[in-house]
């Protein structure tokens, strides 16, 4: 997928046109029938070398405070619209709302951090070490790689 459209502008002069992690794509395109052409294309070329999108996993989301987008299309029918999508254990959703994205976060944290008490009454282990497992355990699941620099 190369044409220009086929994006949206990311850090000032970049274009990003997805996100893959594994065997997952996600797609964006600040234009509603963009989405459509990318997904015709991708299915297009998927098939060119054997592959398949596949029928559970497909879904579509709009990031938007307006209403559904038309529908998707693909050989298989239509793709289902979600209001929520987990991606790299990052909770989106499509009103934008990034508050359950942060509790979910928090609460991992939580979980970590109290599942470790053992570690953090022992007299055995320095403060030193605490700190750093702290940081390294707790705080990298509340927060986003990318900002654990602003942190340390």
């Amino acid at each position: 997928m190369e044409k220009l459209e086929y994006s949206i502008i990311w850090q000032k002069q970049n274009r990003l046109t997805d996100l893959d992690f594994a065997d997952d794509i996600a797609m964006v395109a600040e234009e509603k029938n963009v989405c459509q052409e990318m997904t015709t294309k991708l299915e297009e070329q998927s098939t060119q070398v054997g592959l398949n999108i596949s029928r559970e996993k497909k879904k579509a989301m709009g990031i938007t405070q307006c209403s559904l987008p038309q529908p998707i299309a693909v050989t298989q029918g239509n793709i289902e619209y979600i209001e929520r999508f987990t991606f790299v254990g990052n909770v989106i959703f499509s009103n934008g709302d990034v508050e359950a994205d942060i509790n979910t976060r928090l609460a991992k944290a939580a979980a970590v951090f109290l599942r470790l008490d053992n570690l953090w009454r022992s007299s055995l282990i320095s403060l030193k070490i605490k700190l750093d497992l702290y940081t390294s355990l707790i705080v990298s699941t509340a927060i986003r790689q990318q900002n654990l620099e602003e942190y340390s």
